[in-house]
Formats: structure tokens, C-alpha cells, sequence
């Protein structure tokens, strides 16, 4: 499923092709889960024990300067996981980075085209009428943001403990939670 996600993002110039594996990090676990192949806790436990691998290690750089596996791959997915969150915020809840992701696509931009990730960027987030994933990239590029995942899983009320999740329905974002694996509707045509 990884390998299938990258089929449809359009290829960026190799300076950032970082993007490429974070968003299929991101988004595998997701798509497996609206396919019925995977189960909500399961990823929300991988997350909170995998997720640590992206944070900036001590002297690291930003996402585009910093060539480790896992902040090749668990850091960009730090900033999908982190857009996703602001854009719900920012939507009341109504969109997410799956938005964005499909808008994208429906622009045109699969594997078999070339394009600047700072375009890319900006069509995803007409798709969900804000400038969330722009402003987290020019954030996140140059230089290391640590983020406070303890902090966030608290947020979302996921708990882990023994390897078993437990979901706590009054937490402060818990609807997005819930919203990030439900299927995204489909687009009014």
C-alpha cells in the first residue's frame, strides 16, 4: 500500500522527495483502515510508539536538510499528522489532509508529472480553503521543530499502556481523532 500511495502525489525535485515517504507513512495506515484492512487503535498505538523516530535530533536541521531515515520518513509524517490537525482546527472540522491530498490529485498532480513541492503545497491547501500546509512547510523546512508528541496524544486522549489503546471520548480534539480515519466524502461535483 506504501508503494501505491506515492502513485498519487506528483513527483517533486529531489530536494524534497522527503515528502514522497512521509505522506505515504502518513496516509498507508489511514487507507488501510477505510479499506477494512486495519484497525483504528492499532495504528493509533504505532503511531505514539513509531512516531518519536521523526522528532529533530540534537544539531539536526529542518525536514529539507536533514537526510535520516526517520526524519525522512517519520518526520514528514510529523507534519502531515500536524497539518491534518490544524486543518481540522482551522475547518471546524469539516477537512483534513486527505482534502488537500485529493485536491492535489485532481489537479493533476500524480507520479507521472514533475512538480515544485511549494506548488503542490499550495494547491492542497486551496483544496481546504486555508494556507496550513504552506505555512507548516516554511516552518518545518530550514530549521528542527520539536514537537511535543506527549502532549498532542494527551490532546487527543490516546493512551497506551501495555500495548493496549485506550481512546477517551472527552478530549479536547477527540472528534478529530475519529475524523482523521473516517473516510473523507466525497467532493460536490
Amino acid at each position: 500500500m506504501h508503494e501505491i500511495v506515492h502513485l498519487a502525489f506528483p513527483s517533486v525535485p529531489d530536494q524534497h522527495r522527503r515528502i514522497e515517504e512521509g505522506i505515504a507513512v502518513h496516509v498507508e495506515p489511514i487507507a488501510r483502515i477505510q479499506a477494512g484492512h486495519f484497525d483504528a487503535p492499532s495504528m493509533w498505538r504505532d503511531l505514539v510508539r513509531d512516531m518519536p523516530q521523526g522528532l529533530p535530533m540534537a544539531g539536526g536541521e529542518g525536514l529539507d536538510h536533514t537526510h535520516t531515515w526517520g526524519r525522512t520518513y517519520w518526520g514528514v509524517a510529523i507534519f502531515c499528522f500536524l497539518a491534518d490537525i490544524q486543518i481540522r482546527r482551522e475547518t471546524k472540522d469539516d477537512r483534513g489532509v486527505q482534502n488537500s491530498l485529493r485536491g492535489i490529485l485532481e489537479a493533476g498532480g500524480d507520479i507521472r508529472h514533475d512538480r515544485e513541492l511549494e506548488n503542490v503545497l499550495q494547491i492542497g491547501d486551496r483544496a481546504t480553503d486555508n494556507h496550513v500546509l504552506t505555512n507548516l512547510y516554511l516552518q518545518m523546512r530550514d530549521k528542527p521543530v520539536d514537537t511535543n508528541l506527549d502532549a498532542l496524544w494527551k490532546q487527543l486522549e490516546v493512551t497506551v499502556e501495555a500495548c493496549a489503546v485506550q481512546f477517551h471520548k472527552d478530549a479536547e480534539m477527540s472528534s478529530f481523532r475519529r475524523s482523521i480515519v473516517a473516510p473523507a466524502p466525497a467532493p460536490a461535483r
